[in-house]
C-alpha cells in the first residue's frame, strides 16, 4: 500500500511539474503518456521485493527522459547540447520514447520469481551432481552436501593470485607515471597514449582487472575471516580506491561498480524501493557534491540545494533526451543507416587503420552534426539506445529494439539463466547501455565481461573438470570397497 501511495504522489507531483513547464498542450500530453508508462513500469519493478533490472531501467527513463527534459524546456530556450527547443521535435521525441516504452511493457514478462540471478548459470555442472549422487548413493544427502557454486566459487587461487599481482603492477605503473594527481583526476593515460584503440583497451582493461581483483578479495573475506584474507582485501581496496574513485573515474564507471556490488552482495538486504532511494541520493547528491572537489579544495564553497541537485539537470550530464532530438534532425538531413552503423558497434575492436570506412559511433556522428550547425563544439556525446535503433532502422527499429531489450531482460530475469555474478555485471552496465552511445557501451560492457567473467570462467573449467574426476574416483573407490565387503 505504501508503494502504491508513493507512486501516486510521484505521478501527481511529476504531472503538475510537467503542466507548469510544458507551455504547450501537445508537449504536456506526450510527456504524460510517458509518465503513465513510467509509473506502470516502476510499479512492476518495486512489486518485486528484491532488486531487479527493471528498477534501473525505469529509474533511468524517468530521470533522463521525463524529469530532465521537463526541467530543461522551462530553464532555457536551448537544450544542454545547444540545440533550440522546438515543440514539434519535443512531441516527436516523446512519441518515439512512448513507442519504445509501450513495446517494452507489452513484451516484458511479469517477474514471478525472486530467484533470478541466483547461483545457477555457471555451476559445478549437472555431471558433477550426478557423480556425487552415484558416489553417495543418496540423492537427498548429495543435494545437502554439495551446494551449487557460482562462477566465482570455481576460480582457483592461482588465478586470483595472477589478478592480484597484475593489479599491483597496474598500481605501481600508474603511480610511477602520475603520482597523486592521478587519484585526484588531474592526470590520465590519455596524456601518454595517442592511439584511440590502445587508449580504449587501457580504459577498459586496467580498471576491469583492478575491480575484478577487489571482487575476488571481497568474496574471500566474506567466506573466511583469516589474516591473509584481511591483508588481501586491504591491499586490493587501496589499489581500487587509487585507480577507481569518483574524482578520477567517470560517473558511469562508479555507478557500474556500486550497482554491481549491491546486486552481487546485498541483493537480499536491499529492497527494490530502497535501491531507488540509494540511487537517487547518489545521482542527485553524492555525484554533484564530489564534482565540486574535482578542481581542488582551496576554492570549494558549499553549493545550494538547487545548484547541487537540480541545476545539473540542465547540463550535459543529462543530455540524453536532447540527443534524441538531435538524432531526429540528423536523420532528416542524412537519412537512416539501415544497420550499417550497427556493424561498427559489433566490430568495435577493428581499428580504423584496417577498416578505413568504419562508421562513427552515433554519439560522435550526431555530435559532429550539432557542432556544424549549433554552438556546441564537442562531439563526444551520449545517444540513448532507442535513438540508436531509430538512426539505424527508423520507427520499425524502435519497435524492434524495444522488443529485443524486453526479450533479453526476460531471459536474464528468468531463474537459472544467469548466475548472480554475471547478472550483477549486466545490472551495473544498464545505465550506460540505455544512455549510450551503443558503440561505447558495447565496447565497455563486452570488454569488462571478458575480463571479469569469461577469462575466470575459462580458467575455472580445468578446476571443475578436476573436481568432477575426483568425485567420480571417490564413487569408484566406494563401489570397490562395497564389493570387497560383500
Amino acid at each position: 500500500m505504501f508503494k502504491l501511495y508513493s507512486l501516486t504522489l510521484l505521478f501527481a507531483g511529476s504531472g503538475l511539474l510537467c503542466f507548469l513547464n510544458a507551455g504547450n498542450m501537445q508537449v504536456f500530453l506526450t510527456f504524460m503518456l510517458n509518465l503513465i508508462c513510467i509509473t506502470m513500469g516502476l510499479y512492476r519493478a518495486i512489486s518485486c521485493k528484491k532488486v531487479n533490472l527493471d528498477v534501473i531501467i525505469w529509474f533511468f527513463v524517468y530521470t533522463f527522459f521525463f524529469l530532465a527534459p521537463v526541467i530543461q524546456i522551462n530553464y532555457s530556450s536551448y537544450f544542454p547540447n545547444s540545440m533550440p527547443i522546438e515543440s514539434s521535435y519535443v512531441v516527436k521525441a516523446n512519441l518515439l520514447i512512448f513507442l519504445w516504452n509501450v513495446i517494452y511493457l507489452l513484451f516484458r514478462k511479469k517477474r514471478v520469481d525472486d530467484g533470478a540471478g541466483e547461483a545457477v548459470g555457471e555451476t559445478v555442472g549437472e555431471e558433477v551432481r550426478e557423480a556425487v549422487r552415484e558416489s553417495s548413493g543418496n540423492s537427498s544427502a548429495a543435494n545437502h552436501n554439495l551446494q551449487l557454486e557460482t562462477m566465482l566459487d570455481t576460480i582457483s587461487w592461482q588465478l586470483k593470485t595472477i589478478y592480484f599481482v597484475v593489479s599491483l603492477i597496474i598500481f605501481a605503473m600508474t603511480f610511477a607515471l602520475f603520482k597523486f594527481p592521478y587519484f585526484l583526476g588531474h592526470a590520465d593515460y590519455d596524456s601518454i597514449i595517442s592511439n584511440k584503440s590502445l587508449l580504449l583497451l587501457a580504459n577498459i582493461g586496467l580498471p576491469g582487472i583492478v575491480f575484478a581483483n577487489w571482487i575476488f578479495a571481497f568474496v574471500e573475506i566474506r567466506k573466511k575471516y583469516h589474516v591473509w584474507n584481511v591483508i588481501y582485501i586491504i591491499v586490493s581496496s587501496l589499489i581500487a580506491i587509487y585507480q577507481i574513485n569518483p574524482l578520477n573515474s567517470s560517473r558511469f564507471y562508479i555507478g557500474f561498480s556500486v550497482i554491481m556490488i549491491i546486486y552481487m552482495f546485498y541483493h537480499k538486504k536491499i529492497t527494490s524501493g530502497g535501491f531507488i532511494l540509494y540511487i537517487f541520493i547518489g545521482l542527485f547528491v553524492v555525484f554533484p557534491l564530489l564534482n565540486f572537489f574535482r578542481f581542488g579544495f582551496s576554492e570549494f564553497e558549499m553549493p545550494s540545494l538547487n545548484e547541487l541537485m537540480f541545476k545539473q539537470l540542465t547540463q550535459l550530464h543529462f543530455d540524453a533526451y536532447s540527443n534524441i532530438v538531435a538524432t531526429l534532425k540528423y536523420c532528416e538531413v542524412n537519412g537512416i543507416s539501415y544497420g550499417y552503423e550497427m556493424l561498427g558497434v559489433l566490430l568495435f575492436f577493428v581499428p580504423r587503420s584496417i577498416w578505413a570506412s568504419k562508421p562513427l559511433s552515433s554519439g560522435e556522428a550526431v555530435g559532429d552534426f550539432i557542432s556544424g550547425q549549433y554552438a556546441l563544439k564537442f562531439n563526444n556525446l551520449s545517444n540513448p539506445i532507442m535513438s540508436e535503433f531509430y538512426k539505424n532502422f527508423g520507427w520499425l527499429g524502435v519497435m524492434g529494439g524495444a522488443l529485443l531489450i524486453a526479450f533479453l531482460v526476460n531471459r536474464f530475469e528468468s531463474p537459472g539463466r544467469a548466475d548472480r555474478y554475471t547478472y550483477s555485471l549486466i545490472a551495473g552496465y544498464l545505465f550506460m547501455i540505455y544512455r549510450g552511445d551503443l558503440m561505447s557501451a558495447f565496447a565497455y560492457s563486452f570488454g569488462t565481461y571478458v575480463i571479469m567473467v569469461l577469462v575466470p570462467s575459462w580458467a575455472g573449467k580445468a578446476g571443475r573438470m578436476q573436481k568432477l574426476q575426483k568425485v567420480k574416483n571417490l564413487g569408484n573407490e566406494r563401489r570397490e570397497f562395497k564389493g570387497i565387503q560383500l
